[in-house]
Protein backbone atom coordinates (compact mmCIF):
# COMPACT_ATOMS: atom_id res chain seq x y z
CA UNK A 1 0.00 0.00 0.00
CA UNK A 2 1.66 3.57 -0.67
CA UNK A 3 0.85 4.79 2.56
CA UNK A 4 2.12 1.81 4.22
CA UNK A 5 5.55 2.50 2.30
CA UNK A 6 5.23 6.40 3.40
CA UNK A 7 4.88 5.33 6.81
CA UNK A 8 7.89 3.02 6.57
CA UNK A 9 10.20 5.43 5.92
CA UNK A 10 9.23 7.84 8.65
CA UNK A 11 12.74 7.83 10.95
CA UNK A 12 11.54 8.43 14.42
CA UNK A 13 14.88 9.32 15.98
CA UNK A 14 15.33 12.23 12.81
CA UNK A 15 12.76 13.44 14.23
CA UNK A 16 13.36 14.09 17.39
CA UNK A 17 16.89 15.14 16.50
CA UNK A 18 15.37 17.72 14.34
CA UNK A 19 13.05 19.09 17.05
CA UNK A 20 15.66 19.19 19.48
CA UNK A 21 18.04 21.03 16.70
CA UNK A 22 15.33 23.83 16.44
CA UNK A 23 14.38 23.70 19.86
CA UNK A 24 17.58 25.17 20.63
CA UNK A 25 17.53 28.39 18.29
CA UNK A 26 14.40 29.99 19.31
CA UNK A 27 13.74 33.32 17.33
CA UNK A 28 10.84 35.43 17.33
CA UNK A 29 8.68 37.72 15.28
CA UNK A 30 9.70 37.73 11.65
CA UNK A 31 13.58 37.87 12.26
CA UNK A 32 14.14 33.84 11.97
CA UNK A 33 17.85 33.64 10.28
CA UNK A 34 19.23 30.61 11.99
CA UNK A 35 15.75 29.04 11.69
CA UNK A 36 15.43 29.99 8.13
CA UNK A 37 19.10 28.46 7.54
CA UNK A 38 18.12 25.10 9.62
CA UNK A 39 14.84 24.70 7.37
CA UNK A 40 16.68 25.41 4.31
CA UNK A 41 19.28 23.15 4.70
CA UNK A 42 17.34 20.30 5.09
CA UNK A 43 14.72 21.00 2.36
CA UNK A 44 18.17 21.24 -0.28
CA UNK A 45 19.33 17.97 1.11
CA UNK A 46 15.72 16.64 0.36
CA UNK A 47 15.74 17.94 -3.18
CA UNK A 48 12.70 19.58 -2.21
CA UNK A 49 12.12 23.23 -4.15
CA UNK A 50 11.31 26.06 -2.11
CA UNK A 51 10.92 30.28 -2.08
CA UNK A 52 12.23 32.48 0.73
CA UNK A 53 11.39 35.55 1.98
CA UNK A 54 7.28 34.61 1.38
CA UNK A 55 5.76 37.49 3.84
CA UNK A 56 8.76 38.43 4.76
CA UNK A 57 10.62 35.73 6.40
CA UNK A 58 8.30 32.42 5.43
CA UNK A 59 9.47 29.89 3.32
CA UNK A 60 6.75 27.69 0.88
CA UNK A 61 8.16 24.38 -0.27
CA UNK A 62 6.94 22.42 -3.04
CA UNK A 63 7.15 18.63 -3.41
CA UNK A 64 5.52 17.28 -7.07
CA UNK A 65 2.77 14.88 -6.79
CA UNK A 66 1.49 12.70 -9.91
CA UNK A 67 -1.26 15.08 -10.51
CA UNK A 68 -0.47 18.54 -11.44
CA UNK A 69 -3.36 20.22 -10.89
CA UNK A 70 -4.03 19.28 -7.25
CA UNK A 71 -2.33 20.72 -4.32
CA UNK A 72 -2.57 20.39 -0.74
CA UNK A 73 -1.13 22.60 2.21
CA UNK A 74 0.58 22.26 5.50
CA UNK A 75 1.57 24.97 7.35
CA UNK A 76 4.05 24.83 10.72
CA UNK A 77 4.61 28.41 12.90
CA UNK A 78 8.09 28.79 13.34
CA UNK A 79 8.55 31.72 16.12
CA UNK A 80 8.86 31.29 19.38
CA UNK A 81 8.57 33.39 22.89
CA UNK A 82 10.52 36.14 24.59
CA UNK A 83 10.27 33.26 27.89
CA UNK A 84 13.62 32.44 29.54
CA UNK A 85 13.43 28.79 29.90
CA UNK A 86 13.98 26.85 33.00
CA UNK A 87 15.45 23.43 31.95
CA UNK A 88 18.93 21.07 32.50
CA UNK A 89 17.91 19.16 29.18
CA UNK A 90 20.89 18.69 26.77
CA UNK A 91 18.56 20.42 24.05
CA UNK A 92 17.49 23.87 26.10
CA UNK A 93 17.47 26.94 24.33
CA UNK A 94 20.86 28.31 23.50
CA UNK A 95 19.51 32.28 23.65
CA UNK A 96 19.02 33.90 26.35
CA UNK A 97 15.36 34.85 26.86
CA UNK A 98 13.89 33.48 24.25
CA UNK A 99 12.26 29.69 24.39
CA UNK A 100 9.71 27.70 22.08
CA UNK A 101 7.72 27.95 25.05
CA UNK A 102 4.88 27.06 22.67
CA UNK A 103 5.70 24.31 20.22
CA UNK A 104 6.57 25.56 17.40
CA UNK A 105 9.69 23.92 16.83
CA UNK A 106 7.55 20.61 16.96
CA UNK A 107 5.27 21.96 14.13
CA UNK A 108 8.40 22.76 12.01
CA UNK A 109 9.69 19.62 13.20
CA UNK A 110 6.69 17.70 11.70
CA UNK A 111 6.24 19.72 8.76
CA UNK A 112 10.04 19.16 7.98
CA UNK A 113 9.39 15.05 8.39
CA UNK A 114 6.30 14.95 6.03
CA UNK A 115 8.33 16.65 3.81
CA UNK A 116 11.27 13.88 4.16
CA UNK A 117 8.57 11.20 4.02
CA UNK A 118 7.17 12.15 1.20
CA UNK A 119 10.27 13.85 -1.43
CA UNK A 120 11.85 10.42 -0.67
CA UNK A 121 8.27 8.32 -2.00
CA UNK A 122 7.29 10.88 -4.69
CA UNK A 123 6.38 7.68 -6.58
CA UNK A 124 3.16 7.72 -4.68
CA UNK A 125 2.41 10.85 -4.32
CA UNK A 126 -0.74 11.39 -5.28
CA UNK A 127 -0.99 15.15 -5.63
CA UNK A 128 1.13 18.08 -5.24
CA UNK A 129 1.90 18.75 -1.04
CA UNK A 130 2.94 22.36 -0.50
CA UNK A 131 4.51 23.13 2.97
CA UNK A 132 4.08 26.49 4.40
CA UNK A 133 6.89 27.36 6.91
CA UNK A 134 5.66 30.84 8.87
CA UNK A 135 7.12 33.47 11.07
CA UNK A 136 5.06 35.85 13.71
CA UNK A 137 2.43 33.74 14.77
CA UNK A 138 3.11 35.06 18.02
CA UNK A 139 3.10 38.61 17.47
CA UNK A 140 1.68 40.65 14.50
CA UNK A 141 1.05 37.15 12.48
CA UNK A 142 2.77 35.76 9.10
CA UNK A 143 -0.34 34.45 7.69
CA UNK A 144 -1.02 37.59 5.73
CA UNK A 145 1.58 38.51 4.30
CA UNK A 146 2.28 35.37 3.18
CA UNK A 147 -1.23 34.75 1.32
CA UNK A 148 -0.65 38.07 0.12
CA UNK A 149 2.60 36.74 -1.51
CA UNK A 150 0.96 33.93 -2.95
CA UNK A 151 1.70 31.24 -0.57
CA UNK A 152 -1.97 29.87 -1.40
CA UNK A 153 -2.13 30.16 -5.14
CA UNK A 154 -3.36 26.89 -6.44
CA UNK A 155 -3.90 25.01 -3.23
CA UNK A 156 -7.18 23.43 -2.98
CA UNK A 157 -7.15 22.31 0.58
CA UNK A 158 -5.28 23.22 4.24
CA UNK A 159 -4.75 21.52 7.32
CA UNK A 160 -2.83 22.95 10.29
CA UNK A 161 -1.79 21.43 14.05
CA UNK A 162 -1.02 23.03 17.28
CA UNK A 163 0.65 20.89 20.16
CA UNK A 164 -1.68 20.67 23.36
CA UNK A 165 -0.28 19.24 26.90
CA UNK A 166 -3.63 19.58 28.43
CA UNK A 167 -3.72 16.48 25.79
CA UNK A 168 -2.13 12.74 26.49
CA UNK A 169 0.36 11.56 23.91
CA UNK A 170 -1.40 9.46 21.80
CA UNK A 171 -4.65 12.01 21.13
CA UNK A 172 -5.76 14.29 18.82
CA UNK A 173 -8.05 17.20 19.67
CA UNK A 174 -10.61 17.88 16.94
CA UNK A 175 -12.92 21.08 16.88
CA UNK A 176 -16.16 21.36 14.50
CA UNK A 177 -17.28 24.86 13.95
CA UNK A 178 -15.64 27.94 15.57
CA UNK A 179 -12.41 26.55 16.92
CA UNK A 180 -10.68 30.60 17.70
CA UNK A 181 -12.31 33.85 18.40
CA UNK A 182 -11.46 37.13 16.87
CA UNK A 183 -9.92 39.37 18.58
CA UNK A 184 -10.87 43.68 18.35
CA UNK A 185 -8.71 46.40 20.22
CA UNK A 186 -11.20 48.77 21.77
CA UNK A 187 -9.82 52.10 23.12
CA UNK A 188 -12.97 54.58 24.26
CA UNK A 189 -12.52 58.48 24.92
CA UNK A 190 -14.37 60.33 27.38
CA UNK A 191 -14.28 64.31 27.48
CA UNK A 192 -15.76 66.41 30.25
CA UNK A 193 -14.75 69.39 31.89
CA UNK A 194 -12.77 69.84 34.47
CA UNK A 195 -13.21 71.97 37.65
CA UNK A 196 -11.95 72.37 41.42
CA UNK A 197 -13.60 69.29 43.09
CA UNK A 198 -14.97 71.21 45.47
CA UNK A 199 -17.63 72.38 43.30
CA UNK A 200 -18.02 69.16 40.72
CA UNK A 201 -21.39 71.16 39.62
CA UNK A 202 -19.18 73.35 37.33
CA UNK A 203 -17.89 71.07 34.82
CA UNK A 204 -18.55 67.29 34.00
CA UNK A 205 -16.69 64.46 35.89
CA UNK A 206 -15.28 62.05 33.11
CA UNK A 207 -14.40 59.57 35.38
CA UNK A 208 -17.73 59.36 36.71
CA UNK A 209 -19.08 59.19 33.34
CA UNK A 210 -16.29 56.29 32.24
CA UNK A 211 -17.56 54.42 35.20
CA UNK A 212 -21.03 54.33 34.12
CA UNK A 213 -19.90 53.55 30.98
CA UNK A 214 -17.43 50.63 31.85
CA UNK A 215 -20.24 49.15 33.79
CA UNK A 216 -23.09 49.48 31.25
CA UNK A 217 -21.19 47.93 28.98
CA UNK A 218 -21.28 44.10 30.16
CA UNK A 219 -25.21 44.26 29.53
CA UNK A 220 -23.98 44.23 25.89
CA UNK A 221 -22.45 40.60 26.26
CA UNK A 222 -25.38 39.05 28.53
CA UNK A 223 -28.64 41.41 26.86
CA UNK A 224 -27.55 42.51 22.82
CA UNK A 225 -25.85 39.01 22.11
CA UNK A 226 -27.51 35.94 21.31
CA UNK A 227 -26.89 33.38 24.36
CA UNK A 228 -25.93 30.84 21.90
CA UNK A 229 -23.52 33.18 20.78
CA UNK A 230 -19.83 34.03 22.45
CA UNK A 231 -18.54 37.29 22.89
CA UNK A 232 -15.91 38.74 25.93
CA UNK A 233 -14.79 42.60 26.18
CA UNK A 234 -12.56 42.92 28.42
CA UNK A 235 -11.07 46.37 28.95
CA UNK A 236 -7.94 45.86 30.75
CA UNK A 237 -5.81 49.11 30.52
CA UNK A 238 -8.05 52.86 32.33
CA UNK A 239 -6.35 56.32 32.26
CA UNK A 240 -7.93 59.76 33.91
CA UNK A 241 -7.43 62.54 35.63
CA UNK A 242 -4.80 65.03 36.78
CA UNK A 243 -4.88 65.29 40.54
CA UNK A 244 -7.17 64.64 43.60
CA UNK A 245 -9.16 67.77 43.76
CA UNK A 246 -9.95 68.37 40.05
CA UNK A 247 -12.61 66.89 38.39
CA UNK A 248 -10.79 64.72 35.55
CA UNK A 249 -11.75 65.84 32.19
CA UNK A 250 -10.24 62.81 30.54
CA UNK A 251 -10.52 59.29 30.54
CA UNK A 252 -8.94 56.94 28.18
CA UNK A 253 -10.05 53.31 28.59
CA UNK A 254 -8.67 50.45 26.24
CA UNK A 255 -9.56 46.66 26.26
CA UNK A 256 -10.40 43.49 23.63
CA UNK A 257 -13.55 42.12 21.90
CA UNK A 258 -13.27 38.98 21.57
CA UNK A 259 -16.24 36.86 18.94
CA UNK A 260 -16.93 33.78 17.28
CA UNK A 261 -18.50 35.51 14.18
CA UNK A 262 -17.84 38.18 12.26
CA UNK A 263 -21.96 38.93 12.30
CA UNK A 264 -21.18 39.12 16.59
CA UNK A 265 -18.53 40.91 16.15
CA UNK A 266 -20.36 44.06 14.11
CA UNK A 267 -22.87 44.44 16.30
CA UNK A 268 -20.99 44.53 19.16
CA UNK A 269 -19.25 46.84 17.83
CA UNK A 270 -22.47 48.33 16.64
CA UNK A 271 -23.97 48.21 20.11
CA UNK A 272 -20.44 49.85 21.75
CA UNK A 273 -20.29 52.63 19.87
CA UNK A 274 -23.98 53.67 20.49
CA UNK A 275 -23.67 53.01 24.50
CA UNK A 276 -20.22 54.81 24.33
CA UNK A 277 -21.87 58.27 22.31
CA UNK A 278 -25.38 57.98 24.40
CA UNK A 279 -23.96 57.68 27.62
CA UNK A 280 -21.57 60.33 27.46
CA UNK A 281 -23.75 62.24 26.07
CA UNK A 282 -26.50 61.53 29.17
CA UNK A 283 -23.72 63.14 31.60
CA UNK A 284 -22.77 65.89 29.19
CA UNK A 285 -19.45 64.57 28.16
CA UNK A 286 -18.45 63.43 24.76
CA UNK A 287 -17.74 59.41 23.98
CA UNK A 288 -16.02 58.04 21.02
CA UNK A 289 -15.18 55.01 20.48
CA UNK A 290 -12.07 53.79 17.74
CA UNK A 291 -10.86 50.01 17.03
CA UNK A 292 -8.25 47.84 15.24
CA UNK A 293 -9.16 44.75 14.38
CA UNK A 294 -6.71 41.68 15.09
CA UNK A 295 -6.84 38.46 14.23
CA UNK A 296 -10.08 36.47 12.38
CA UNK A 297 -12.15 33.89 14.14
CA UNK A 298 -10.71 30.77 12.96
CA UNK A 299 -14.15 28.35 11.45
CA UNK A 300 -13.17 25.19 10.56
CA UNK A 301 -14.62 23.28 7.44
CA UNK A 302 -16.37 20.51 9.10
CA UNK A 303 -15.99 18.15 6.24
CA UNK A 304 -12.37 18.45 6.75
CA UNK A 305 -12.69 18.02 10.35
CA UNK A 306 -14.23 15.03 9.34
CA UNK A 307 -11.57 13.50 7.68
CA UNK A 308 -8.96 14.27 10.58
CA UNK A 309 -11.25 12.60 12.65
CA UNK A 310 -11.95 9.57 10.61
CA UNK A 311 -7.94 9.49 10.03
CA UNK A 312 -6.62 10.15 13.75
CA UNK A 313 -9.34 7.01 14.65
CA UNK A 314 -7.61 5.01 12.25
CA UNK A 315 -4.40 5.53 13.48
CA UNK A 316 -4.70 5.91 17.11
CA UNK A 317 -7.94 4.19 17.45
CA UNK A 318 -11.57 5.22 19.04
CA UNK A 319 -9.81 6.51 21.93
CA UNK A 320 -7.38 8.52 19.67
CA UNK A 321 -9.90 11.54 19.58
CA UNK A 322 -10.82 14.03 22.04
CA UNK A 323 -13.70 16.28 20.48
CA UNK A 324 -13.91 20.02 22.07
CA UNK A 325 -17.20 21.19 22.37
CA UNK A 326 -15.91 24.63 23.71
CA UNK A 327 -14.08 27.27 21.23
CA UNK A 328 -10.66 28.62 22.57
CA UNK A 329 -11.24 32.30 23.04
CA UNK A 330 -7.52 33.11 22.27
CA UNK A 331 -6.44 33.78 18.55
CA UNK A 332 -4.60 31.95 15.86
CA UNK A 333 -3.85 33.18 12.19
CA UNK A 334 -4.56 30.07 10.37
CA UNK A 335 -7.95 31.71 10.45
CA UNK A 336 -6.83 33.75 7.18
CA UNK A 337 -5.74 30.46 5.37
CA UNK A 338 -8.92 28.82 6.34
CA UNK A 339 -10.69 31.78 4.67
CA UNK A 340 -9.16 31.43 1.70
CA UNK A 341 -9.05 27.81 1.06
CA UNK A 342 -11.02 24.95 3.29
CA UNK A 343 -8.99 23.16 5.29
CA UNK A 344 -9.41 22.26 9.50
CA UNK A 345 -7.10 23.10 12.04
CA UNK A 346 -6.51 20.71 14.99
CA UNK A 347 -4.61 19.79 17.87
CA UNK A 348 -1.69 16.91 18.86
CA UNK A 349 -1.52 15.45 22.01
CA UNK A 350 1.68 15.57 23.52
CA UNK A 351 1.67 15.52 27.63
CA UNK A 352 2.48 12.56 29.06
CA UNK A 353 1.52 12.56 33.30
CA UNK A 354 3.71 9.27 33.58
CA UNK A 355 6.31 11.20 32.38
CA UNK A 356 6.16 13.92 34.52
CA UNK A 357 5.35 16.15 30.78
CA UNK A 358 2.43 18.61 32.33
CA UNK A 359 3.49 22.17 32.31
CA UNK A 360 1.26 24.31 29.95
CA UNK A 361 2.05 26.00 26.71
CA UNK A 362 3.64 29.52 27.19
CA UNK A 363 5.40 27.82 30.16
CA UNK A 364 9.07 28.45 30.91
CA UNK A 365 9.20 24.29 31.84
CA UNK A 366 7.03 23.25 28.55
CA UNK A 367 8.13 19.98 26.95
CA UNK A 368 6.63 17.51 25.12
CA UNK A 369 6.20 13.86 25.26
CA UNK A 370 8.42 13.10 21.54
CA UNK A 371 6.41 10.28 20.84
CA UNK A 372 4.08 12.90 19.48
CA UNK A 373 6.20 14.19 16.36
CA UNK A 374 6.28 10.43 14.81
CA UNK A 375 1.97 10.12 15.09
CA UNK A 376 2.22 13.85 14.18
CA UNK A 377 4.06 13.14 10.58
CA UNK A 378 1.59 10.11 10.17
CA UNK A 379 -1.23 11.57 10.83
CA UNK A 380 -0.17 14.88 7.96
CA UNK A 381 -0.05 12.30 5.44
CA UNK A 382 -3.32 10.71 5.62
CA UNK A 383 -4.85 13.77 5.90
CA UNK A 384 -2.71 14.36 2.70
CA UNK A 385 -4.12 10.97 0.80
CA UNK A 386 -8.06 11.48 2.27
CA UNK A 387 -7.83 14.82 1.08
CA UNK A 388 -6.96 13.97 -1.93
CA UNK A 389 -9.41 11.28 -2.62
CA UNK A 390 -12.15 13.65 -1.52
CA UNK A 391 -11.10 16.07 -4.05
CA UNK A 392 -10.91 13.69 -7.10
CA UNK A 393 -14.34 12.03 -6.02
CA UNK A 394 -16.48 15.32 -5.83
CA UNK A 395 -14.71 16.11 -9.55
CA UNK A 396 -15.99 13.19 -10.92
Amino acid sequence: MSIKTVFDSINKDWLIETRRDLHKIPELDFQLPRTIAYVTHILDELGIKYRVGVGKSGIVADIEGQDKDKTIALRADMDALPILECSSKGYKSTIDGQMHACGHDVHTAILLGVGKALSENREVLPCNVRLIFQPAEETSGGALPMIEDGCLEGVDAIYGLHVDPTIECGVVGIKYGAYCASSTDVKIEIEGKSCHGAYPSQGVDAIVTACSIITSLQSIISRNIDSRDSAVLSLGKINGGDKENIVAQRVVASGTLRTLSNDVKVRAKERIKEMVENSAKAYGAVGKVSYADGYSALVNHDEYVDIVKANAKELLGEKGVYEKKLANMGVEDFAYYVEKVPGAFFNLGVGNISKGIVAPLHNDKFDIDEDSLELGVKLQVLNIFSTYKKLTSNCQ
